[in-house]
């Protein structure tokens, strides 16, 4: 029996839903989506990582399907077809220091075929009173 390749991922490759303030789909449904960038970004630089409320009182995060696909070598476009055809695995998450200024931070270990890349999300500003 093969083992998994990565977490189970509810609801991955589905649309994200009408009204959505993003084009792409649901890597983990409620939580994290992949999406279509507006502009242009450099690749493999940091960036401002979206989050979106959704629901009554949940949040979710995005991630650049760009920058994504760029990290696993794989096309814009492909990087979606992975997504609905469930063959982007999530193999793991990691906590890692955070390094441009917030609170925590957390790794996720991405895998398409042979090849892995890892995006770290960054939350959580310091607090406190000037």
């Amino acid at each position: 029996m093969n083992e998994p390749k990565g977490l189970p991922l509810r609801g991955q490759g589905t649309p994200l839903p009408a009204g959505f303030p993003y084009e792409g789909q649901w890597i983990l449904e409620g939580v994290m989506f992949l999406y279509r960038p507006s502009a242009q970004t450099s690749l493999g630089g940091p960036e401002m990582t979206p989050a979106v409320k959704y629901g009554e009182s949940s949040w979710c995060f995005g991630l650049n399907s760009m920058q994504l696909a760029f990290s696993l070598r794989v096309g814009s476009e492909e990087i979606f077809e992975h997504n609905r055809n469930e063959t982007l695995f999530l193999v793991r998450t990691d906590d890692v220091p955070p390094t441009h200024g917030a609170t925590h931070a957390k790794r996720y270990i991405f895998q398409i075929g042979d090849v892995q890349a890892g995006m770290t999300i960054e939350a959580g500003a310091p607090g406190g009173n000037a």
